[in-house]
């Protein structure tokens, strides 16, 4: 009997003499839909850039491996975990916070859920990663608090990752960033010559409704000796929605932070630094996919939002290790 699971749609998509063709030697459409392998690992070295107000802020680098656990109905159960961390340059100011939160977070498994194409669907159990959040978070505090020259960071540590704990659309936002954007293109069928236009919401990473966006790809080369393609993505927003979800957020967050840090006399509350300011975003990657495997060999991706005077980018760069490498 055939069945109408996303997966056997894909495959029979798959089976097309158009996607057939993309083995023949001027290779002009392809389907990145990853086969049936229980307990693969892929692994990638993890390249972080942030930059706030053209100055650089953050420049971590690290391990990350993409374990498939099992497979329930038409959606996979995966491992993602990060490993080797390490700062490589970071604003002085808050480089001890920055390294503890980085310790915090490292070793810590994410098991996600990826329908049948790869895409990531989301967290396979909030409630779980919320448990293993804040087992983290305490045992981070208490050794921050028994070092007396970094016990001052435990009550920005607890400010800092409290409502990432409270929410579920928070934890999913902040952990889901990075494996959706290096599985951002599994589950498509790409041809030269036709980009391809998705429209969908993004969850908002403060938990507010999610925000409308529309994505393009577009098949920049194939190169069918290496059985690999080079996609471009870009991405825009609902600005609008944008700026009030990144402003109410932006403003909770602070005012989180500043009850955590000594009080000044005769300070008055404020509201959101970005509130009723115009947003400006740009949201760009380059993949380069394994056509003959469905599997990301490298990616690069680059995210502007500025408001005002402030600005932020954030770079993301993938790019798979082997074993004997690693």
């Amino acid at each position: 009997m055939f069945e109408t699971t996303r997966r056997s749609l894909l495959s029979l998509i798959a089976g097309l003499p158009i996607f057939r063709g993309a083995r023949a030697e001027v290779p002009d459409a392809f389907l990145l839909v990853p086969g049936d392998i229980d307990g693969e690992v892929l692994r990638y070295r993890q390249d972080l850039r942030h930059v706030r107000n053209g100055a650089p802020g953050l420049h971590s680098r690290s391990v990350v491996s993409v374990e498939r656990l099992l497979r329930e109905d038409d959606l996979w159960v995966a491992r993602w975990t990060v490993e080797r961390a390490e700062i490589v340059d970071a604003d002085p100011r808050l480089r001890p916070l920055l390294e503890a939160l980085q310790a915090m977070w490292q070793g810590v498994p994410v098991d996600l859920l990826l329908d049948g194409g790869g895409q990531v669907a989301g967290l396979a159990d909030p409630a779980q990663m919320r448990a293993r959040l804040a087992v983290s978070m305490e045992r981070m505090v208490g050794l921050l608090t028994a070092d007396p020259a970094r016990a001052a960071l435990a009550p920005a540590i607890r400010a800092a990752t409290t409502p990432v704990l409270e929410s579920d659309a928070f934890i999913t936002g902040t952990l889901v960033k990075e494996p959706a954007i290096l599985l951002g293109a599994m589950g498509r069928a790409f041809r030269v010559g036709e980009p391809l236009e998705l429209r969908s919401t993004v969850v908002s990473p403060f938990g507010a409704d999610d925000i409308p966006v529309l994505g393009r790809f577009t098949v920049r080369g194939i190169d069918p000796e290496r059985h690999q393609a080079q996609l471009g993505w870009v991405m825009v927003v609902d600005r609008p929605r944008l700026a009030s979800a990144v402003a109410a957020g932006v403003g909770d967050i602070a005012r989180r932070l500043a009850s955590a840090g000594p009080r000044v006399e005769g300070a008055a509350p404020t509201g959101s630094p970005l509130e009723g300011v115009a947003m400006d975003f740009d949201d760009r990657a380059d993949f380069v996919v394994d056509t003959a495997t469905a599997r990301p060999v490298r990616v690069r991706h680059v995210r502007r939002v500025s408001s005002g005077p402030a600005s932020r980018e954030d770079t993301l760069e993938l790019v798979r290790i082997d074993d004997a490498t690693a």
